[in-house]
């Protein structure tokens, strides 16, 4: 079985195989007096992203216009970025694939300890 060490050096090496420097941007909902205040946490990390095998665009049409949204990349981080989206939390950035939000993160988890973090990203246009 590989231990966490070997893991985190595993995930490090991939992403300095093709490395992007991100400064995410997180908007945290804080409940403050019985109501949630927007509050916005500036993150320099070094990442890979990459283009996933299956992918999903998705066409919205309103009155409003027309938005196309694809959810054909993702992203591999190391153990010290500690990202979390949820709902009340999410987390948008550009990057040269352009604007992305990180709709789902996968922690990568060996024997206990958190060596990485998997991300599915949001291309909005």
């Amino acid at each position: 079985m590989i231990s966490p060490e070997r893991r985190k050096a595993d995930i490090i090496r991939n992403i300095n195989r093709n490395p992007v420097e991100l400064e995410l941007k997180q908007v945290v909902k804080v409940e403050k007096d019985g109501y949630f205040q927007e509050e916005e946490k500036i993150v320099s990390l070094k990442v890979r992203i990459y283009q996933q095998k299956q992918s999903e665009i998705k066409v919205s049409s309103d009155t409003l216009g027309t938005s196309y949204t694809t959810r054909r990349y993702g992203m591999l981080a190391d153990y010290t970025a500690a990202l979390k989206v949820n709902p009340k939390n999410n987390i948008k950035f550009n990057c040269e694939y352009g604007h992305m939000e990180i709709k789902a993160v996968y922690p990568q988890i060996v024997r206990g300890i958190i060596c990485g973090y998997q991300c599915d990203l949001e291309r909005i246009d």
